[in-house]
């Protein structure tokens, strides 16, 4: 801690006073006095009785950087060609991920597998019982049952009974 109070008042220049109707000139770099020399200096201002001269314009900071900022914006047009090679083949991806989906959506089949009364549920893409039934590794024999016949198409909800002949 310090123990002097007051001190860093006066290192930021409290208790100067600087008379307001005095100007002080502002050293301007010379690159920065050739760009006002080309701009057009607005006319003074009147504020009460006295005149005061309105400030020359400030350069922008990053003259560069803020070009080439407002050019990115031009860039981002979605209708250009770059943007749209870009465009295409995200879309595509899309597309293929949707129709994937509903393809596997539309294909799927829960069904009810019961064999000798063990009974399990399912979710298969066969498109008839007997492949269904090669799925799981099952493969009836002569005297076996088989409820609908091999052949008959599955559809979502159907119940496949298989009774072995001993």
């Amino acid at each position: 801690m310090s123990s002097s109070k007051g001190s860093h008042r006066a290192a930021r220049g409290r208790g100067r006073t600087v008379s307001p109707a005095v100007p002080v000139p502002v050293p301007v770099p010379f690159h920065e006095r050739l760009t006002l020399a080309v701009r057009v200096l607005h006319t003074p201002t009147l504020v009460g009785p006295r005149v005061v001269p309105a400030r020359p314009p400030t350069p922008r900071a990053g003259g560069r950087r803020a070009a080439t900022r407002r050019a990115s914006h031009h860039r981002k047009d979605p209708l250009r060609p770059e943007n749209l090679r870009r465009l295409v083949p995200q879309a595509l991806v899309l597309a293929f991920l949707a129709g994937g989906i509903t393809a596997f959506m539309a294909c799927d089949k829960g069904v009810t597998l019961d064999i000798d009364g063990r009974t399990r549920t399912l979710h298969t893409f066969a498109n008839d019982v007997g492949e269904l039934l090669t799925d799981q590794g099952v493969v009836p024999a002569a005297p076996d049952a088989v409820t609908p016949a091999p052949g008959s198409a599955l559809a979502d909800g159907d119940e496949v009974v298989v009774r072995t002949g001993r």
